[in-house]
Protein backbone atom coordinates (compact mmCIF):
# COMPACT_ATOMS: atom_id res chain seq x y z
CA UNK A 1 0.00 0.00 0.00
CA UNK A 2 1.14 3.90 -0.87
CA UNK A 3 2.51 5.38 2.37
CA UNK A 4 0.96 8.41 2.32
CA UNK A 5 -2.69 8.40 3.25
CA UNK A 6 -5.42 8.87 0.82
CA UNK A 7 -7.65 11.76 1.41
CA UNK A 8 -11.19 11.17 -0.92
CA UNK A 9 -13.50 9.21 0.81
CA UNK A 10 -13.54 6.20 -1.01
CA UNK A 11 -10.03 5.84 -1.15
CA UNK A 12 -10.47 5.42 2.80
CA UNK A 13 -12.43 3.42 3.09
CA UNK A 14 -11.13 1.31 0.48
CA UNK A 15 -7.68 1.43 2.42
CA UNK A 16 -9.53 0.34 5.26
CA UNK A 17 -10.77 -2.77 3.78
CA UNK A 18 -7.65 -4.08 1.82
CA UNK A 19 -6.45 -3.60 5.27
CA UNK A 20 -8.54 -5.72 7.47
CA UNK A 21 -8.44 -8.45 4.84
CA UNK A 22 -4.98 -10.29 4.95
CA UNK A 23 -5.80 -12.14 1.92
CA UNK A 24 -6.91 -8.93 -0.02
CA UNK A 25 -4.31 -6.57 -1.88
CA UNK A 26 -4.63 -4.14 -4.50
CA UNK A 27 -3.83 -6.15 -7.58
CA UNK A 28 -5.73 -9.25 -7.02
CA UNK A 29 -8.79 -6.72 -6.25
CA UNK A 30 -8.34 -4.47 -9.08
CA UNK A 31 -8.05 -8.42 -11.36
CA UNK A 32 -11.17 -9.24 -9.46
CA UNK A 33 -13.23 -5.78 -9.98
CA UNK A 34 -11.96 -6.70 -13.79
CA UNK A 35 -9.38 -4.13 -14.17
CA UNK A 36 -6.01 -3.72 -14.86
CA UNK A 37 -3.86 -5.08 -11.76
CA UNK A 38 -2.16 -1.51 -11.34
CA UNK A 39 -5.40 0.41 -11.84
CA UNK A 40 -6.51 0.74 -7.53
CA UNK A 41 -2.65 1.17 -7.46
CA UNK A 42 -3.06 4.39 -9.48
CA UNK A 43 -6.01 5.84 -7.90
CA UNK A 44 -4.07 5.53 -4.47
CA UNK A 45 -1.05 6.99 -6.12
CA UNK A 46 -3.12 9.94 -7.61
CA UNK A 47 -5.06 9.88 -4.42
CA UNK A 48 -8.36 10.60 -6.65
CA UNK A 49 -11.69 8.68 -6.50
CA UNK A 50 -12.11 6.55 -9.63
CA UNK A 51 -15.61 6.96 -11.85
CA UNK A 52 -18.88 5.49 -10.37
CA UNK A 53 -18.73 2.58 -12.63
CA UNK A 54 -14.69 1.74 -11.28
CA UNK A 55 -16.01 2.18 -7.91
CA UNK A 56 -19.36 0.19 -8.44
CA UNK A 57 -17.20 -2.96 -9.87
CA UNK A 58 -14.65 -2.67 -6.79
CA UNK A 59 -17.36 -3.04 -4.33
CA UNK A 60 -19.05 -5.43 -6.99
CA UNK A 61 -15.63 -7.30 -6.18
CA UNK A 62 -15.81 -6.52 -2.38
CA UNK A 63 -19.22 -8.32 -2.22
CA UNK A 64 -20.92 -5.38 -1.56
CA UNK A 65 -22.40 -2.66 -2.96
CA UNK A 66 -21.30 1.14 -3.49
CA UNK A 67 -24.08 2.35 -1.65
CA UNK A 68 -23.57 0.24 1.17
CA UNK A 69 -19.84 0.53 1.05
CA UNK A 70 -19.78 4.47 1.60
CA UNK A 71 -22.63 4.07 4.04
CA UNK A 72 -22.47 4.87 8.10
CA UNK A 73 -24.33 1.94 8.17
CA UNK A 74 -22.95 -0.62 11.21
CA UNK A 75 -25.89 -3.13 11.83
CA UNK A 76 -26.47 -5.82 9.62
CA UNK A 77 -30.05 -4.19 9.56
CA UNK A 78 -28.77 -0.58 8.78
CA UNK A 79 -27.01 -2.37 6.07
CA UNK A 80 -30.25 -3.86 5.17
CA UNK A 81 -31.74 -0.73 4.85
CA UNK A 82 -29.19 0.84 2.62
CA UNK A 83 -28.89 -1.69 0.33
CA UNK A 84 -32.96 -2.23 -0.07
CA UNK A 85 -33.02 1.59 -0.71
CA UNK A 86 -30.72 1.72 -3.50
CA UNK A 87 -32.50 -0.97 -5.27
CA UNK A 88 -36.17 1.17 -5.44
CA UNK A 89 -36.96 3.88 -7.68
CA UNK A 90 -36.82 7.71 -7.16
CA UNK A 91 -41.02 7.46 -6.16
CA UNK A 92 -40.37 4.80 -4.21
CA UNK A 93 -37.30 5.98 -2.65
CA UNK A 94 -39.64 9.21 -1.81
CA UNK A 95 -42.71 7.16 -0.32
CA UNK A 96 -40.28 5.16 2.04
CA UNK A 97 -38.89 8.48 3.24
CA UNK A 98 -41.65 9.80 3.94
CA UNK A 99 -43.30 6.44 5.85
CA UNK A 100 -39.83 6.69 7.54
CA UNK A 101 -40.23 9.88 8.66
CA UNK A 102 -43.30 9.40 10.18
CA UNK A 103 -42.12 6.28 12.22
CA UNK A 104 -39.57 8.44 14.05
CA UNK A 105 -42.01 11.08 14.88
CA UNK A 106 -44.77 8.62 16.01
CA UNK A 107 -41.63 7.09 18.28
CA UNK A 108 -40.81 10.45 18.95
CA UNK A 109 -43.97 11.73 20.26
CA UNK A 110 -44.68 7.88 22.53
CA UNK A 111 -41.36 8.38 24.55
CA UNK A 112 -42.54 9.43 28.24
CA UNK A 113 -41.21 13.01 28.89
CA UNK A 114 -38.79 13.52 31.24
CA UNK A 115 -39.67 14.03 34.67
CA UNK A 116 -38.12 17.51 34.97
CA UNK A 117 -39.52 18.89 31.47
CA UNK A 118 -43.21 18.34 33.41
CA UNK A 119 -42.36 20.55 36.36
Amino acid sequence: MPTNQPQEPFLIRLQAAIDADPSLNVSNLAVKAGLGNSAIRLMFKRNTNPRVSTMRQICAALGTTLEEFMSNAQTSEEQEIVRLFAQLPEPLKQQLLGYGRGLAAAADQSQPKDASENE
